[in-house]
This record gives structure tokens, sequence and C-alpha cells, in this order.
């Protein structure tokens, strides 16, 4: 005796009356709608150290980009049934078509195995969204809102699968001749695969498969097994591999772009788990979070909002509050109608942050095993599996800790994101030699892992194929540099010697002077890096040798005609690149890059407020005597340059530090000076780029100008005119008000 049971993916509800069925039909053995080339799966389910949600992966493991999941969750189904064959010590069988056979083919070949015949676009229509076809009928605007409201937030008994059954059977007769030709293979591949179990001699036999598929396997010992078979024969297949993988609610859930997902996976669980007290719980745990974030939320708006969501439910029919009722509940009481409010914590309430949890000795992908052996190699094992985030110092000049910086980099290349590079801490001593690493294990690194294998069975290959990808990507000067820098701190040496030919003929046919400014930071940093790693540099040092020269010719004329936002962006990159040059070990760079700022800073076209910030670097390394650099201010603060060009001269040149006008009292006049020449409506209008230019200043030295320019106002001789208080309590106010946070 065969007894279908046609469930939802990851419904609750369809869940419990499973297991209810299950135990009223007591089978023998139990079939599920899964590959067949995966079956060996189901012997892990029940280890102590197997904990959903979780996915079957399934992959060819000569080409990885030949991979599928098949996540599980801890309210799915399957998941479910596979516990109660556990349990029950019953055997399990693996019906659907292998895994081997749909890799092998693709979607013209199986268009060229069973061809459509003319497209009836209601029937298709029917096909393509079956639940929501219905739920239209019954008044729903999605087939997901309805199949929660009619199934799985009910208790319902065994009949209903016979239910369920019968619907699927009159779809299927409106869809019969739309059906796609894979699902067709597939129920073919299903049927004969319950022959077999019936030839095996069991009488009575459970099946677990989608709703869809119910009818197509209901009736199948009066079926003739000859069109099935015709259908399968000869069809190819590639070798396969299957394990465990950590899945996450998150992935699990339909905005996650996974088939097979669901709009509100912590929902579900919490259905599935508490039924009878779902509601109140959800709610709870809404106040909970509320209160966490700091706003009010009592146990009284708490119950008000479960009454609400109850009587929402019960003027749309509903057995139980769904997700729909429960958010507007939260919303109208405990959310006081602001939206913002659930979205900041709509992540944990209905998608849910769970991560599932696989068992070590599982069998790995090639590059799974490899990592492994790297991380121990490296002496990072002590970091892997580890939840809490740790800090990780490297010492570069010793060989161990060079190993574990390389590991890390292609591991960064590959997008596993396990540590992240941060700024060395003071104090370490290490200068270039010292790295700062962020150590953060999670178990979704697991998918990362398998996600990246598709570029090789080894860290080393898939790092190198990764980045030969993105170089083949990358056409211009600043794409390219960071990713001769990635090739160098991961030591995937041929790719450097790859790239390092292209950024030569990059910078060579490049003229954008902008390019120049955002590539030479990080080709300086490739420089002082390659004799720590230990790399020839004398390539990367030709680059900068042709580049440096031809930055300097170039910058004036690329700052004439900018407007301010253009500035902006424009500084940002002079400054970096100024940092830059200073590192390199030629003068002759450094000479050449001063020459070009004295003619930038003089430049009248040029963007006022780079001909400022040109004029402070060079006031700041001495290239210029005090009395010049006095004399160009007070031509930049004449009235002959209108009043917004001014004011973006002098942001440019009070960047950085503000000590220069407290220490040299000169400059600190001649702006004094400027600003008390001005008229009330124009100082009104150059006051906010002022504010501006003087909120980077720190607190301590917006503080001495303070106290200068009130020691401005205590003349040694008292004043022989009359003091009017009145205008000195403004004026002070003011000022006060200008340098002040």
């Amino acid at each position: 005796m065969i007894r279908v049971f046609g469930i939802r993916h990851h419904g609750p509800g369809s869940a419990k009356a499973l297991l209810r069925a299950l135990r009223a039909f007591a089978p023998e053995v139990l079939v599920i709608e899964a590959p067949a080339d995966a079956v060996s799966m189901a012997t892990w389910v029940g280890h102590e150290a197997l904990h959903p949600p979780v996915a079957m992966l399934v992959y060819n493991p000569k080409d990885f980009a030949q991979a599928s999941f098949f996540p599980f969750a801890a309210f799915s189904p399957e998941w479910q049934a596979l516990l109660f064959a556990q349990r029950h010590n019953l055997p399990v069988r693996f019906m659907d078509l292998p895994m081997g056979i749909a890799f092998a083919l693709r979607q013209k070949e199986y268009q060229a195995v069973l061809p459509f015949g003319k497209s009836d676009p209601e029937r298709a229509a029917i096909r393509q969204d079956p639940l929501g076809y219905l739920a239209r009928l019954a008044g729903y605007t999605d087939g997901e809102r309805w199949w929660e409201a009619t199934f799985e937030s009910r208790e319902y008994d065994g009949q209903t699968f016979d239910l369920i059954l019968e619907l699927m059977q009159e779809l299927r007769q409106e869809t019969a001749a739309e059906e796609l030709p894979e699902t067709l293979l597939r129920e073919a591949w299903m049927r004969r695969t319950l022959r077999r179990v019936l030839k095996e001699g069991f009488e009575r036999i459970a099946v677990v498969c989608g709703a869809w598929h119910a009818p197509a396997l209901a009736d199948v010992d009066s079926r003739p097994a000859a069109p099935d078979n015709a259908l399968l024969r000869g069809l190819k297949k590639v070798k396969t591999a299957a394990t465990w993988v950590p899945w996450t609610y998150l992935r699990l859930a339909t905005s996650s772009g996974y088939g097979a997902g669901v709009r509100s996976p912590a929902w579900y669980e919490l259905l599935f788990q508490q039924r009878d007290q779902a509601t109140v719980r959800w709610m709870v745990r809404v106040a909970r979070l509320m209160r966490q974030q700091g706003w009010d939320a009592s146990t009284a708006h708490a119950l008000e909002a479960v009454r609400l969501a109850q009587s929402l439910a019960a003027l749309r029919q509903l057995a139980l509050p769904g997700i729909d009722e429960l958010t507007e509940a939260a919303l109208a009481v405990l959310g006081q109608g602001q939206a913002i409010r659930l979205q900041l914590i709509e992540q944990q309430l209905v998608i849910g942050d769970k991560t599932g949890r696989v068992p070590s000795e599982l069998p790995h992908t090639p590059l799974q095993a490899d990592l492994q052996k790297a991380i121990k190699s490296a002496r990072l094992s002590k970091y892997w599996g580890e939840p809490e985030p740790h800090t990780l110092t490297l010492d570069l000049r010793k060989p161990i800790n060079l190993a574990a910086s390389v590991l890390l980099h292609r591991l960064t290349i590959l997008g596993i994101d396990w540590a992240e590079l941060r700024t060395a801490q003071k104090g370490t001593r290490k200068g270039s030699f010292g790295e700062a690493w962020h150590m953060h294990w999670r178990p979704e690194l697991s998918l990362q892992i398998i996600e990246a294998s598709v570029w090789g069975s080894t860290v080393w290959e898939a790092a190198h194929q990764a980045l030969l990808h993105q170089a083949k990507q990358a056409d211009t000067l600043p794409a390219l540099v960071p990713l001769v820098q990635q090739a160098l701190l991961a030591d995937l040496r041929d790719v450097w010697h790859a790239l390092v030919p292209r950024l030569q003929q990059s910078a060579a046919l490049t003229t954008d002077i902008t390019h120049f400014l955002e590539g030479l930071p990080a080709l300086v940093s490739v420089v002082r890096y390659g004799h720590t790693r230990q790399t020839d540099r004398q390539a990367v040092l030709a680059v900068i040798d042709e580049l440096v020269p031809r930055l300097c010719i170039g910058l004036s004329a690329a700052c004439v005609q900018l407007d301010e936002e253009a500035s902006r962006g424009f500084f940002a990159n002079l400054l970096r690149a100024h940092q830059a040059i200073q590192l390199l070990p030629q003068s002759r760079h450094r000479n050449a890059w001063f020459e070009a700022l004295d003619q930038l800073s003089v430049h009248e076209r040029a963007a006022p407020m780079l001909r400022g910030a040109a004029l402070r670097l060079l006031f700041d390394k001495s290239r210029l005597a005090f009395q010049e650099v006095a004399r160009r201010m007070a031509w930049a603060l004449s009235g002959s340059w209108p009043l917004a060009s001014t004011a973006q001269w002098l942001e440019g040149f009070l960047h950085g530090s503000g000590l220069v006008l407290v220490h040299y009292r000169a400059l600190w006049h001649l702006l004094d000076e400027w600003v008390s020449q001005l008229t009330s409506e124009a100082f009104r209008e150059l006051l906010p780029s002022l504010r501006r230019a003087f909120s980077h200043f720190t607190p301590a030295e917006r503080q001495q100008m303070w106290t200068q320019l009130h020691a401005s106002f205590e003349p040694a001789v008292a004043p022989q005119h009359t003091w009017d208080e009145q205008r000195a309590v403004l004026l002070d106010e003011m000022l006060n008000w200008l340098l002040s946070d």
C-alpha cells in the first residue's frame, strides 16, 4: 500500500500533520522527494552535532559551478520525516531525479527530450503559480498567504492530505499540456523509484513530496512502466558528491533569492514549536526588542497588541493570526504607527538570525579540506570555530606569521570574510612588518567556502583563478592597482607577473590625472610591502618612475574649471597622493611634486580650494619661506577675488591642523583683517564656509584661538575712549559661537 502525503516545503502545519499521519499509518519504508544520489546524507540526520537550518549540498567534484543546495529547517516536513525514520529505525529512499543527471542535462536538452506543444496562456499561468491561482479564487493576494491560512495555521488530520491530493489532481488536469519538461522527467524517476521499492517487498510505503507532485505518484501501481522507462533511457549522468552545510534563516527566506523559501522563518519556527502560544510569544519578543531600543513597550501594550491581532484574524476568518496580522497589530500598538520602529527589528522577528551547525567529521569539498590543512599549518586552528571575535597581530618577519597573512589575504580575495585587516595597533613597534586582523568566525563561512569552490580545489588555485577573473574585467589604472596589491599580499606570483605588464601598459596609456592620483598610494604601498614580502619591486618602481613626472606635469591643468563638489573629491585624492610621495625613497620625485604644488598654488584659474591646499602643503614641509606664504595669503584674501572663492581657498589652506594660525600671528592678523572688512551681509553669506573650515580643528586648537582672541581685547594701557559694554558682549557671543564646536 502506497500512501502519498503532499506537503508544502518548510510548512510548520504540514510538518505537524505529517508526523501525526505517519504515526497513524505506521509505514515500513519512507520515500522522500530529494535527489537520489544524496540518500547517504539521510544517515546523518539525528546526529548530535547536526542542527537545522542546514542544507544538503550536491555537487560535481570536477566542476564546482554545478552545485545545488536543498535547505531544511526544523519545521520542514521532510526534516521531520527523516527524524521519524531515524527514531523508528525505518529505511529511507530518496526518489527525485539524481543531480548527476540534472547536471548533465541543460535546458535545451530538456526540451529536446520533451518538446513543448502549443502554449495556452491561461494554463501556463496556472502552472507557473498554482497556489497563486487558488489564492486568487479564494480572495487572497498571494499563494503563500492562502496556504498558510488554509493549512499551516490549522490543526488538521490525515484526511486533509486526501483533500490536498484531490485539489492538486484538478489543477494538474487543467495544466497537463503545460508541464515543464524537467518536472515530467523528475516524476518519471519518482515513479520508477516507487516501483523498485514495491519490488523490495515493502507493503506500507509512505511517500513525502511537494503537493504539486502528489497526483503523479498516487496511482503508480496502476500506471505502465514502459513510458517512464522510455523517457529516462539513455540520459547522461555525471559523478556527484554530497554533504551537509550550515544554512541560515536569512538564506531560507524568499527575500534571499534562494528557491523553496518562506517569507517568515522565525514565525514558522514559533508556529511549529508552540502553536497555541505563538501569538503571545511573538508579541513578547516585539516588546522585548522595543525596550532594547529604548522605546516604551509595557506588558499592557503587548497584551493589547495580542488582542488586536486576534481580532484581525477573526475578522479575516483565520484560525490564527498570521504574520500580516501580527505586524499590523505590533505597528499600531507597540510601534505607535511608526513603521521605522518595526523595520529595525523585522530581521529578528520575521526572518530570524538562526544559523545551523554540522558535524566536523562530514565529508568535505576539496577546497574545504585544503583550507583546513592551511589553517592548521598557519597555526590559526584556535580561531576557526570560535564564535567570539578576536584581534590577531602578526609580525611578518616571522615565517609562520607571514604564512598566516598570506592565507588570510587569499581568503579575502575569495570573499570568505573570516578575517578583516585593520590598522596595526599603536605600541606594537612593528611598522610595516605588522598586521592586525579582526577574526570573527561564523557558521555561514562554510557557505562562502562552498561558493568559492567554483574557482578551484585548493586555496591557492581558487584565489589565483578568482583574481585572474577580476583582472580580466579591470580596464583602468585605479582598478588594476588594487589587484596588483592583492596579488602581492596573497603571494600569487603568477598573477603578479601577469598584472604588472598590464599595469605598465595602462599607466602609459592613461591621461586622466585623477587616475594617477587614485592609483599612486596603492602603488607606493606595493613598493613598501614588497620588501616585507620578499617580492621584486623594480617593475612597480618603474611604473612609479613613469607616473610621478606625468602627474606633476599635468597637476595644475587638471585643477582648472572644477566646481566646488568636484574640487572636494580631487582634494581628498591630492592629500593621499601627497602622503604617498613622501614615502618614496627617490628625492627627485618629492622635488618634482613640490614644484608642481608651487605652480598650482599661484595658478589663477585653478580651483581655489586646491590652490589653498597646495600652499599649505608647501608651508608644512618648509618649502616656502614664511614671508612668501604670508604674501600669497594676502593675495588670496584681497578683494580681487569673489567672496565664495576666498572662502574655498581658506578651507583648503586651513585643512588639517589649525596651529598655523596660533603660532604664526601674522597669518592670524591677515585673516582677522579680512574678516573685519566684510559687510554684515557678506559675513552671513560666508559664515557656513568659515564654520566648516574651523570645524576640522581639534577642541584644544580652538581653545588656543579663543584665548588668543581674548588677549587681543585686553590692551596693556587703559583705553582713553568710552567702552561700550553692550556691544562688546554681542561681539563676544558671536566669536564664541563661531569658534566653538
